[in-house]
Protein backbone atom coordinates (compact mmCIF):
# COMPACT_ATOMS: atom_id res chain seq x y z
CA UNK A 1 0.00 0.00 0.00
CA UNK A 2 1.17 3.86 -0.84
CA UNK A 3 1.43 6.08 2.01
CA UNK A 4 0.89 9.22 1.79
CA UNK A 5 4.32 10.34 2.49
CA UNK A 6 5.06 7.85 -0.93
CA UNK A 7 2.71 9.81 -2.81
CA UNK A 8 3.45 13.22 -2.32
CA UNK A 9 7.70 12.26 -3.13
CA UNK A 10 6.32 10.71 -6.16
CA UNK A 11 4.25 13.46 -7.58
CA UNK A 12 6.47 15.12 -10.56
CA UNK A 13 9.23 17.90 -10.02
CA UNK A 14 7.10 21.40 -9.50
CA UNK A 15 3.47 19.70 -8.97
CA UNK A 16 3.30 20.92 -5.48
CA UNK A 17 4.54 24.14 -6.05
CA UNK A 18 2.22 27.13 -5.16
CA UNK A 19 -0.10 25.52 -3.27
CA UNK A 20 -0.85 25.94 0.29
CA UNK A 21 1.21 23.89 2.87
CA UNK A 22 3.97 23.41 0.87
CA UNK A 23 5.55 26.89 -1.06
CA UNK A 24 6.73 29.06 1.98
CA UNK A 25 7.56 32.79 0.42
CA UNK A 26 9.97 35.00 1.61
CA UNK A 27 10.82 38.87 1.46
CA UNK A 28 13.49 39.53 3.41
CA UNK A 29 16.80 41.92 3.30
CA UNK A 30 19.80 39.91 1.91
CA UNK A 31 23.84 40.26 3.33
CA UNK A 32 24.41 43.46 2.01
CA UNK A 33 22.84 46.09 4.30
CA UNK A 34 23.77 49.04 5.37
CA UNK A 35 26.45 49.58 2.79
CA UNK A 36 27.78 53.00 2.43
CA UNK A 37 29.70 54.47 -0.33
CA UNK A 38 31.49 57.94 -0.43
CA UNK A 39 30.84 59.72 -3.63
CA UNK A 40 33.84 61.55 -5.19
CA UNK A 41 33.39 65.07 -7.07
CA UNK A 42 34.64 64.12 -10.71
CA UNK A 43 35.20 60.45 -10.53
CA UNK A 44 33.30 57.49 -10.49
CA UNK A 45 33.50 54.96 -7.39
CA UNK A 46 33.18 50.92 -7.65
CA UNK A 47 29.85 49.60 -5.40
CA UNK A 48 32.30 47.18 -3.32
CA UNK A 49 30.04 45.08 -1.06
CA UNK A 50 31.79 43.14 1.48
CA UNK A 51 29.95 39.97 0.86
CA UNK A 52 28.23 38.38 -1.81
CA UNK A 53 24.45 37.76 -1.99
CA UNK A 54 23.13 34.68 0.34
CA UNK A 55 23.46 31.63 -0.76
CA UNK A 56 20.60 29.86 -0.04
CA UNK A 57 16.82 29.47 -1.32
CA UNK A 58 15.59 29.82 -4.40
CA UNK A 59 15.28 34.04 -5.48
CA UNK A 60 13.16 35.43 -8.44
CA UNK A 61 14.69 38.69 -7.96
CA UNK A 62 16.50 40.82 -5.71
CA UNK A 63 16.08 45.03 -4.64
CA UNK A 64 18.68 47.35 -4.32
CA UNK A 65 16.67 50.12 -1.74
CA UNK A 66 18.83 52.98 -2.01
CA UNK A 67 19.56 56.27 0.10
CA UNK A 68 21.22 59.05 -2.11
CA UNK A 69 22.37 62.70 0.46
CA UNK A 70 24.10 64.93 -2.19
CA UNK A 71 25.34 68.36 -0.69
CA UNK A 72 27.81 71.22 -3.15
CA UNK A 73 28.60 74.81 -2.68
CA UNK A 74 29.46 76.77 -5.37
CA UNK A 75 30.54 80.15 -5.71
CA UNK A 76 30.44 80.61 -9.76
CA UNK A 77 28.54 78.27 -12.39
CA UNK A 78 25.24 75.99 -12.51
CA UNK A 79 24.11 72.81 -11.88
CA UNK A 80 20.67 70.95 -12.85
CA UNK A 81 19.69 67.94 -12.75
CA UNK A 82 19.59 64.76 -15.20
CA UNK A 83 16.65 63.56 -16.85
CA UNK A 84 17.89 60.34 -15.88
CA UNK A 85 18.00 61.25 -12.15
CA UNK A 86 18.72 59.62 -9.70
CA UNK A 87 18.56 55.99 -11.24
CA UNK A 88 21.26 57.14 -13.69
CA UNK A 89 23.61 56.95 -10.17
CA UNK A 90 24.20 53.55 -11.06
CA UNK A 91 27.06 53.24 -14.23
CA UNK A 92 27.19 50.26 -15.84
CA UNK A 93 24.85 47.92 -13.67
CA UNK A 94 25.23 44.07 -13.98
CA UNK A 95 24.53 40.94 -11.74
CA UNK A 96 27.49 38.78 -11.47
CA UNK A 97 26.06 35.23 -11.55
CA UNK A 98 28.10 32.34 -11.92
CA UNK A 99 27.92 30.05 -14.15
CA UNK A 100 25.39 31.69 -16.43
CA UNK A 101 24.50 34.73 -18.23
CA UNK A 102 23.98 37.73 -16.31
CA UNK A 103 20.45 38.73 -15.48
CA UNK A 104 21.51 41.96 -15.58
CA UNK A 105 23.82 43.58 -18.19
CA UNK A 106 23.52 47.15 -18.66
CA UNK A 107 25.09 50.67 -19.40
CA UNK A 108 23.33 52.81 -16.93
CA UNK A 109 20.93 52.58 -13.90
CA UNK A 110 18.39 54.60 -16.17
CA UNK A 111 17.74 51.57 -18.25
CA UNK A 112 17.03 49.36 -15.79
CA UNK A 113 14.69 51.89 -14.16
CA UNK A 114 12.74 51.97 -17.78
CA UNK A 115 12.25 48.47 -17.81
CA UNK A 116 11.10 48.06 -14.68
CA UNK A 117 8.48 51.12 -15.17
CA UNK A 118 6.63 48.99 -17.62
CA UNK A 119 7.70 45.46 -16.55
CA UNK A 120 8.31 45.65 -12.60
CA UNK A 121 8.19 42.35 -10.45
CA UNK A 122 4.99 43.06 -8.74
CA UNK A 123 2.00 43.76 -10.75
CA UNK A 124 1.20 42.69 -14.40
CA UNK A 125 3.12 46.17 -15.37
CA UNK A 126 0.43 46.95 -17.75
CA UNK A 127 -2.78 49.58 -17.29
CA UNK A 128 -2.46 49.42 -13.97
CA UNK A 129 -1.35 52.88 -12.48
CA UNK A 130 2.27 51.65 -11.75
CA UNK A 131 3.68 53.88 -9.05
CA UNK A 132 6.34 55.12 -11.91
CA UNK A 133 9.59 54.15 -10.14
CA UNK A 134 8.36 55.47 -6.42
CA UNK A 135 7.93 59.47 -6.92
CA UNK A 136 4.25 59.53 -9.03
CA UNK A 137 2.23 59.11 -5.72
CA UNK A 138 -1.57 59.77 -6.01
CA UNK A 139 -0.79 57.35 -2.85
CA UNK A 140 -3.69 59.45 -0.83
CA UNK A 141 -6.32 59.28 -3.81
CA UNK A 142 -8.47 56.99 -2.34
CA UNK A 143 -8.77 58.52 0.82
CA UNK A 144 -11.76 60.73 1.82
CA UNK A 145 -9.47 62.95 3.81
CA UNK A 146 -5.94 63.03 2.55
CA UNK A 147 -4.72 63.44 5.99
CA UNK A 148 -5.14 59.92 6.86
CA UNK A 149 -2.64 59.02 4.54
CA UNK A 150 0.96 57.73 5.97
CA UNK A 151 4.16 59.92 4.98
CA UNK A 152 6.00 58.58 1.76
CA UNK A 153 8.56 57.27 3.29
CA UNK A 154 9.84 55.32 -0.45
CA UNK A 155 9.75 58.00 -2.50
CA UNK A 156 9.77 61.84 -4.00
CA UNK A 157 9.96 64.06 -6.21
CA UNK A 158 13.55 65.48 -7.64
CA UNK A 159 14.21 69.38 -6.52
CA UNK A 160 13.06 72.09 -9.16
CA UNK A 161 15.52 74.46 -7.57
CA UNK A 162 19.23 74.59 -7.98
CA UNK A 163 21.10 77.53 -6.52
CA UNK A 164 24.19 77.56 -3.74
CA UNK A 165 23.71 75.28 -1.95
CA UNK A 166 22.12 72.56 -3.32
CA UNK A 167 21.39 69.79 -1.48
CA UNK A 168 19.63 66.60 -1.59
CA UNK A 169 18.88 64.72 1.68
CA UNK A 170 17.97 60.74 2.08
CA UNK A 171 16.54 60.63 -1.32
CA UNK A 172 14.87 56.92 -1.67
CA UNK A 173 14.62 55.13 -4.79
CA UNK A 174 14.58 51.38 -5.15
CA UNK A 175 15.85 49.32 -8.51
CA UNK A 176 14.87 45.73 -8.99
CA UNK A 177 17.16 43.09 -10.35
CA UNK A 178 15.03 40.16 -11.55
CA UNK A 179 16.29 36.64 -11.59
CA UNK A 180 13.83 35.57 -13.66
CA UNK A 181 10.10 36.80 -15.04
CA UNK A 182 6.51 35.57 -14.70
CA UNK A 183 4.81 34.57 -17.57
CA UNK A 184 0.78 34.45 -17.20
CA UNK A 185 1.10 31.95 -20.90
CA UNK A 186 4.33 30.33 -21.25
CA UNK A 187 5.15 28.43 -24.04
CA UNK A 188 8.01 26.00 -23.61
CA UNK A 189 10.16 26.15 -26.40
CA UNK A 190 14.00 23.90 -27.88
CA UNK A 191 16.62 26.44 -29.07
CA UNK A 192 15.51 25.38 -32.91
CA UNK A 193 11.78 26.75 -31.72
CA UNK A 194 9.56 24.06 -31.75
CA UNK A 195 7.40 23.63 -29.14
CA UNK A 196 7.88 21.41 -25.76
CA UNK A 197 5.29 19.67 -23.91
CA UNK A 198 4.46 21.43 -20.48
CA UNK A 199 4.46 19.31 -16.99
CA UNK A 200 1.16 18.05 -17.79
CA UNK A 201 2.87 16.40 -20.87
CA UNK A 202 0.71 18.43 -23.91
CA UNK A 203 1.59 21.01 -25.85
CA UNK A 204 0.19 24.31 -24.39
CA UNK A 205 0.85 27.41 -21.96
CA UNK A 206 1.22 27.28 -18.57
CA UNK A 207 1.57 29.90 -15.80
CA UNK A 208 5.12 30.03 -15.25
CA UNK A 209 8.34 31.90 -13.74
CA UNK A 210 11.20 32.11 -15.89
CA UNK A 211 13.97 30.81 -14.52
CA UNK A 212 14.39 31.17 -10.51
CA UNK A 213 17.49 31.04 -9.30
CA UNK A 214 18.47 28.06 -7.12
CA UNK A 215 20.91 30.01 -4.25
CA UNK A 216 22.37 27.04 -2.41
CA UNK A 217 23.23 23.63 -4.58
CA UNK A 218 26.25 24.91 -6.50
CA UNK A 219 27.28 27.71 -3.59
CA UNK A 220 26.29 30.19 -6.61
CA UNK A 221 28.26 33.54 -6.00
CA UNK A 222 26.19 36.40 -7.17
CA UNK A 223 27.24 39.95 -6.40
CA UNK A 224 25.87 43.49 -8.21
CA UNK A 225 28.56 45.22 -9.67
CA UNK A 226 28.12 48.57 -10.50
CA UNK A 227 29.83 52.22 -10.43
CA UNK A 228 28.52 55.50 -8.27
CA UNK A 229 28.01 58.66 -10.23
CA UNK A 230 30.63 61.31 -10.06
CA UNK A 231 29.11 64.29 -7.92
CA UNK A 232 29.30 66.38 -10.70
CA UNK A 233 29.08 64.10 -14.56
CA UNK A 234 30.03 65.35 -17.51
CA UNK A 235 27.11 64.82 -19.33
CA UNK A 236 23.33 64.25 -18.58
CA UNK A 237 24.17 60.33 -19.14
CA UNK A 238 26.85 60.28 -17.07
CA UNK A 239 25.35 60.85 -13.45
CA UNK A 240 22.38 62.33 -11.84
CA UNK A 241 23.68 66.29 -11.40
CA UNK A 242 25.98 68.09 -14.23
CA UNK A 243 27.20 71.62 -14.52
CA UNK A 244 25.25 73.63 -17.02
CA UNK A 245 28.00 76.17 -16.93
CA UNK A 246 31.95 76.03 -15.87
CA UNK A 247 31.45 75.48 -11.78
CA UNK A 248 33.72 76.69 -9.14
CA UNK A 249 32.95 74.13 -6.03
CA UNK A 250 33.84 75.48 -2.38
CA UNK A 251 32.56 72.33 -0.87
CA UNK A 252 31.37 68.80 -1.67
CA UNK A 253 30.20 67.38 1.50
CA UNK A 254 28.54 65.21 2.66
CA UNK A 255 27.81 63.10 -0.43
CA UNK A 256 27.14 59.12 0.30
CA UNK A 257 24.94 56.69 -1.29
CA UNK A 258 23.35 53.83 0.87
CA UNK A 259 22.04 50.67 0.20
CA UNK A 260 20.06 48.32 1.25
CA UNK A 261 19.93 44.67 -0.88
CA UNK A 262 16.34 42.82 -0.43
CA UNK A 263 15.54 39.41 -1.56
CA UNK A 264 12.28 38.03 -2.88
CA UNK A 265 11.66 34.16 -3.43
CA UNK A 266 10.80 30.49 -1.33
CA UNK A 267 12.26 28.53 0.91
CA UNK A 268 13.89 25.42 -0.23
CA UNK A 269 12.70 21.80 0.45
CA UNK A 270 13.93 18.49 0.54
CA UNK A 271 10.85 17.35 -1.76
CA UNK A 272 11.54 18.78 -5.34
CA UNK A 273 7.66 17.89 -6.05
CA UNK A 274 7.45 21.26 -3.84
CA UNK A 275 9.90 23.40 -5.95
CA UNK A 276 9.42 25.63 -9.09
CA UNK A 277 10.39 24.10 -11.98
CA UNK A 278 13.53 25.55 -13.98
CA UNK A 279 13.31 25.68 -17.69
CA UNK A 280 16.32 26.05 -20.40
CA UNK A 281 15.83 29.66 -20.66
CA UNK A 282 16.92 32.47 -18.57
CA UNK A 283 15.57 35.66 -17.68
CA UNK A 284 17.77 38.62 -19.14
CA UNK A 285 17.90 42.74 -19.37
CA UNK A 286 20.65 44.70 -21.22
CA UNK A 287 21.99 47.44 -23.21
CA UNK A 288 24.13 48.24 -25.12
CA UNK A 289 25.99 51.82 -27.05
CA UNK A 290 25.89 52.17 -30.72
CA UNK A 291 27.06 55.12 -32.52
CA UNK A 292 25.23 56.57 -35.18
CA UNK A 293 25.99 60.34 -35.66
CA UNK A 294 24.45 62.49 -38.17
CA UNK A 295 22.46 59.95 -40.06
CA UNK A 296 19.11 60.35 -41.66
CA UNK A 297 18.29 56.53 -41.69
CA UNK A 298 19.82 54.18 -39.02
CA UNK A 299 19.55 50.63 -39.19
CA UNK A 300 20.87 48.99 -35.44
CA UNK A 301 21.08 45.75 -34.82
CA UNK A 302 20.00 43.70 -31.87
CA UNK A 303 22.75 41.40 -31.46
CA UNK A 304 21.32 39.18 -28.36
CA UNK A 305 20.18 35.51 -29.22
CA UNK A 306 16.76 34.55 -27.37
CA UNK A 307 13.37 35.39 -27.33
CA UNK A 308 13.09 38.73 -27.35
CA UNK A 309 10.24 39.92 -25.62
CA UNK A 310 10.61 43.64 -25.63
CA UNK A 311 13.30 45.79 -26.78
CA UNK A 312 13.90 50.17 -27.22
CA UNK A 313 16.42 52.88 -28.52
CA UNK A 314 17.53 55.77 -26.68
CA UNK A 315 19.18 58.01 -28.70
CA UNK A 316 21.26 60.72 -26.79
CA UNK A 317 23.66 63.86 -28.17
CA UNK A 318 26.33 64.66 -25.47
CA UNK A 319 27.40 67.22 -27.58
CA UNK A 320 23.83 69.43 -27.10
CA UNK A 321 23.02 71.66 -23.84
CA UNK A 322 24.34 73.83 -22.29
CA UNK A 323 27.98 73.42 -21.22
CA UNK A 324 27.81 70.36 -23.13
CA UNK A 325 25.78 68.29 -20.86
CA UNK A 326 23.83 66.58 -23.80
CA UNK A 327 20.16 65.93 -24.49
CA UNK A 328 17.96 63.78 -26.03
CA UNK A 329 16.90 63.27 -29.64
CA UNK A 330 13.63 65.13 -30.23
CA UNK A 331 11.22 62.07 -31.21
CA UNK A 332 9.06 64.59 -33.07
CA UNK A 333 11.70 64.89 -35.64
CA UNK A 334 11.29 61.13 -36.61
CA UNK A 335 9.35 59.99 -39.05
CA UNK A 336 9.55 56.12 -39.52
CA UNK A 337 10.55 53.87 -36.32
CA UNK A 338 10.14 49.62 -37.89
CA UNK A 339 11.65 46.85 -36.11
CA UNK A 340 12.49 44.53 -39.22
CA UNK A 341 14.35 40.88 -38.64
CA UNK A 342 15.10 38.22 -41.90
CA UNK A 343 14.58 39.71 -45.44
CA UNK A 344 13.49 43.02 -44.08
CA UNK A 345 9.80 41.66 -42.70
CA UNK A 346 8.31 44.17 -40.20
CA UNK A 347 7.24 43.06 -37.03
CA UNK A 348 6.33 46.50 -36.45
CA UNK A 349 6.15 49.24 -39.16
CA UNK A 350 5.52 52.49 -37.18
CA UNK A 351 5.93 56.17 -37.43
CA UNK A 352 6.10 57.89 -33.60
CA UNK A 353 2.33 58.30 -33.01
CA UNK A 354 1.61 54.52 -33.82
CA UNK A 355 4.79 53.61 -31.80
CA UNK A 356 3.50 56.05 -28.62
CA UNK A 357 -0.25 55.01 -28.69
CA UNK A 358 0.50 51.44 -28.62
CA UNK A 359 2.97 51.55 -25.70
CA UNK A 360 0.07 54.11 -23.51
CA UNK A 361 -2.34 51.23 -24.37
CA UNK A 362 -0.33 48.48 -22.68
CA UNK A 363 1.25 50.67 -20.08
CA UNK A 364 -0.81 53.63 -19.57
CA UNK A 365 2.39 55.73 -19.83
CA UNK A 366 4.44 57.48 -22.81
CA UNK A 367 8.02 56.69 -22.73
CA UNK A 368 10.99 58.77 -22.12
CA UNK A 369 12.80 61.49 -24.27
CA UNK A 370 14.36 60.22 -27.14
CA UNK A 371 13.11 56.55 -27.02
CA UNK A 372 11.69 54.16 -29.71
CA UNK A 373 10.02 50.79 -27.95
CA UNK A 374 8.58 48.06 -29.04
CA UNK A 375 6.66 45.61 -25.78
CA UNK A 376 6.30 41.85 -27.39
CA UNK A 377 5.44 40.34 -24.26
CA UNK A 378 2.01 42.37 -23.61
CA UNK A 379 -0.98 41.35 -25.47
CA UNK A 380 -2.98 43.23 -27.62
CA UNK A 381 -6.47 41.74 -25.97
CA UNK A 382 -5.86 41.47 -22.02
CA UNK A 383 -2.90 42.25 -19.24
CA UNK A 384 -1.50 38.92 -19.67
CA UNK A 385 2.37 38.47 -20.06
CA UNK A 386 3.39 35.92 -22.98
CA UNK A 387 6.67 34.59 -25.13
CA UNK A 388 3.94 33.33 -27.69
CA UNK A 389 5.03 36.18 -29.74
CA UNK A 390 8.46 37.32 -28.81
CA UNK A 391 10.86 37.97 -31.52
CA UNK A 392 13.18 34.50 -31.96
CA UNK A 393 16.92 35.62 -33.13
CA UNK A 394 17.68 32.49 -32.99
CA UNK A 395 15.62 31.45 -35.74
CA UNK A 396 15.28 34.61 -37.35
CA UNK A 397 18.46 36.76 -38.60
CA UNK A 398 18.42 40.03 -39.32
CA UNK A 399 16.47 41.64 -36.47
CA UNK A 400 17.29 45.27 -35.91
CA UNK A 401 15.58 48.57 -36.00
CA UNK A 402 15.31 50.86 -38.96
CA UNK A 403 14.58 54.62 -38.18
CA UNK A 404 14.17 57.03 -40.31
CA UNK A 405 14.63 61.12 -38.87
CA UNK A 406 16.18 64.48 -39.17
CA UNK A 407 19.71 63.96 -38.62
CA UNK A 408 21.18 64.26 -35.02
CA UNK A 409 24.13 65.55 -34.36
CA UNK A 410 27.58 63.95 -35.21
CA UNK A 411 28.36 62.95 -31.71
CA UNK A 412 24.85 60.92 -31.34
CA UNK A 413 24.76 57.32 -30.02
CA UNK A 414 21.76 54.83 -29.52
CA UNK A 415 21.36 52.91 -26.35
CA UNK A 416 19.74 49.58 -27.62
CA UNK A 417 17.54 47.89 -24.48
CA UNK A 418 16.68 44.53 -24.70
CA UNK A 419 14.73 42.46 -22.26
CA UNK A 420 14.75 38.70 -23.64
CA UNK A 421 15.16 34.90 -22.63
CA UNK A 422 18.22 33.04 -23.51
CA UNK A 423 18.86 29.82 -23.85
CA UNK A 424 20.78 27.75 -20.73
CA UNK A 425 21.52 24.19 -19.45
CA UNK A 426 19.56 23.42 -16.72
CA UNK A 427 21.34 22.61 -13.78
Amino acid sequence: MTTPQQAVQSVPVGALYGLPGFTERFEQFDNITGNVTTVQQAAQTPFAPPSSFQKTDIVFWWELATIWNYSITFSAGTVNISPESPYNLFQGPKLKLQGQYSPVECDSGSHMAFMQMYRPMRGRGQRNGQDMMDVNVPLAAGYPNTTWAQANLCGAAMPTTFTSPFTITNYPFNLEVPAGIFLDEYWDLAIDGSLLPNAAGVVAPSAAFVSPQYMGGGERVVVPQFNVAAGVASTYDQGPVAATAALTVTAFTPNNVTINTRRVGVFASENPAELPPVFNWQYRRTSKRYPIGAASKVDIPITEYGQVLSCAVIIFDPALGSNNVGGYYNIANMTKCQLLYGSNLPRFDDDVPAMQNRFVEQHGMLPPQGTVVFDMAATGFNDNLSNARALNTLTNSNTHFHLEMTAPGSAAYAEVLVELLVPVSVQ
